[in-house]
């Protein structure tokens, strides 16, 4: 897995590119680390570039949630491919974390 990290707006966007499984959770987190410690306050988890995802991704996800959301921030997920996005819904992903199809209906997420 690759993960890019990119500023736009008022938002830090981690484009992740490949697999989001399980292999990539201590990458994964050190990237969370390093946005939190920067101070931003909205995250977007670009999926566009995501191939497959595993239940340890999902937990991912929802760690991502837990550790911006209660203190200062929002978590948004971007352009997920359409069998990402399924295994996203039936998760009860979208639920805790908002799903967009374009980076700019991300960024006005509230």
């Amino acid at each position: 897995m690759e993960i890019i990290e990119r500023r736009t707006g008022e938002a830090v966007v981690l484009d992740l590119r490949g697999r989001l499984d399980f292999r990539v959770s201590g990458a994964f987190i050190g990237a969370l680390e390093k946005v939190e410690e920067a101070g931003d306050q909205h995250l977007i988890l670009n999926l566009k570039e995501v191939s497959y995802v595993d239940s340890a991704a999902l937990g991912l996800l929802h760690f991502a949630h837990k550790k911006f959301c209660p203190a200062r921030g929002k978590v948004t997920i971007l352009h997920p491919q359409p069998h990402i996005r399924k295994v996203l819904e039936l998760a009860n992903i979208p639920s805790i974390i908002p799903i967009c199809t374009a980076e700019e209906e991300a960024l006005l997420v509230s």
